[in-house]
């Protein structure tokens, strides 16, 4: 009796175990069959294209990604687009606004300068659009004055600007190529002296041998207001720097020489105030004529 079913019978179940000793079986079904004993190894079969076992390319699942890949794409273009185009428009409409349009300039630290020089030259003025000011420009050019020192400008939106300037402080007067000019205590030139902008300084000689100590010049000008000497820079005539003397001072109001010699100066210095309000104790500072300090000494010379 058959075990089988009469579907089975029919060849419809695929998974059907057939016997070594059954008989061959016809079409497709006999490469299924296991190889007698002792027969040769068949060659593998190569899958092809038209094996069905190569996935053809251009299907439409690649169809589908690549259109959803030029979609993303078209979107993240139109959005860039649209977004710079909208920056544009922001852009032109507050560099265009009378919203930030200046009203009003602050202008600090101006000693020697007028605040009508600053504008000239930084070319700002009421009116023009706050946004649309390039600041390191206008820096730029007030720096190119030689009175400005330092300047910062800052901008205070909606419609404002301050500008803080640092002068150069003149110290001297200065003789070159026969002209006076101002110059500042570090020894750097500043302007030629005119009638707008006059003041009574004390002249700077360079003698021989003092060109090394003009590094030194801001230094000891600072220290000289420090030490209390009982006067200042409008009480003296004329500053000459050379390798014999050293600093050295007319202080016109006395008559008075003083010299502080270059070498350790700071040292001599000291000494030298010391002595100074020591002879104003005694009232003696009259009756001098010259006060050299050097290599820690002080040495008076007498009316």
């Amino acid at each position: 009796m058959s075990i089988f079913s009469s579907r089975e019978k029919r060849g419809k179940v695929r998974n059907r175990y057939i016997s070594s000793d059954s008989p061959p079986l016809s079409g497709k079904s006999s490469r299924s069959r296991l190889a007698p004993a002792g027969a040769a190894p068949q060659a593998a079969a190569i899958p092809t294209q038209d094996s069905g076992l190569f996935r053809p390319v251009g299907g439409r699942a690649d169809i589908r990604r690549l259109g959803a890949w030029f979609c993303t794409l078209g979107c993240a273009a139109l959005l860039c687009g649209s977004l710079g185009f909208g920056l544009h428009r922001a852009y032109r409409f507050c560099t265009t606004s009378d919203f930030f349009r200046v009203s009003r300039i602050d202008i600090q630290g101006l000693n020697q300068l007028k605040p009508e020089e600053i504008l000239n030259i930084s070319g700002l003025k009421e009116g023009d659009n706050c946004l649309s000011v390039r600041i390191a420009e206008m820096e730029a050019k007030l720096l190119q004055n030689p009175w400005i020192e330092a300047v910062s400008i800052r901008r205070e939106l909606p419609d404002a600007f301050v500008i803080n300037v640092t002068e150069r402080v003149p110290q001297f007067w200065v003789l070159r190529n026969g002209t006076l000019h101002y110059l500042d205590q570090n020894g750097l030139l500043i302007a030629p002296v005119r009638s707008e902008n006059f003041r009574s300084l004390p002249t700077l000689d360079i003698g021989p041998g003092g060109e090394d100590a003009v590094p030194h010049l801001g230094a000891f000008m600072t220290q000289l207001k420090a030490k209390g000497l009982p006067f200042d820079l409008a009480q003296i005539s004329w500053l000459r720097i050379s390798a014999g003397k050293g600093f050295e001072l007319y202080w016109e109001n006395k008559h008075l020489s003083l010299s502080i010699g270059i070498e350790n100066w700071q040292e001599n210095l000291k000494r030298l105030a010391m002595v100074i309000a020591d002879m104003e104790k005694r009232k003696e500072i009259n009756k001098t004529r010259e006060i050299y300090a050097a290599d820690g000494q002080v040495w008076l010379h007498k009316a």
